[in-house]
């Protein structure tokens, strides 16, 4: 993969790229999105009222998403297999700030403790210490969330005896 290549493929962009250079990189490996629909009245009370909701067919939706990530790193420094490889599930929904899509973050369920109090404090993001795993087993991911904090407010939202199962 050529990321100088992809980086300059930029039309289909609505809006230019930031003008600083990254600041990190990290793969993405067999993710499942998710998603329930919500009432926009029942979410607006549990998202800043300073982000106006991003809704889809009259409706809000949260997503849950499980994945595991490979390569966590800030820029210029190689990758430490210890720090840098962890399985996530983060909860989220959908927002707009100035007209631009946005994702926002219920919370972030993580494996790596160091990962989690590096994100916390450096990008004041909702990372919460998890025991967690992902194993593929054949053609099925199996992922083992055994303490989570699926964010207190939306889990009243959510299915009841949430079981999540994804094939890639």
């Amino acid at each position: 993969m050529d990321t100088t290549a992809i980086l300059k493929t930029v039309e289909h962009r609505p809006w230019p790229l930031p003008d600083k250079p990254w600041v990190m990189t990290q793969i993405w490996h067999e993710l499942l999105f998710a998603h329930w629909p919500i009432e926009p009245s029942v979410l607006r009370a549990l998202v800043p009222s300073m982000l106006p909701l991003d809704m889809f067919g009259g409706q809000c939706w949260v997503g849950i998403v499980p994945f595991h990530m490979t390569y966590v790193r800030p820029r210029w420094i190689p990758p430490v297999t210890a720090l840098s490889s962890f399985v996530e599930l983060n909860v989220r929904t959908y927002v707009t700030l100035h007209g631009i899509p946005g994702v926002y973050f219920f919370s972030l369920d993580a494996s790596n403790p160091i990962a989690v109090a590096m994100a916390r404090a450096l990008f004041r993001l909702p990372y919460f210490n998890a025991v967690m795993s992902s194993e593929r087993q054949g053609d099925t991911i199996k992922a083992i969330l055994s303490t989570i904090t699926v964010a207190v407010p939306i889990s009243a939202h959510l299915p009841q005896n949430l079981r999540l199962y994804f094939v890639p």
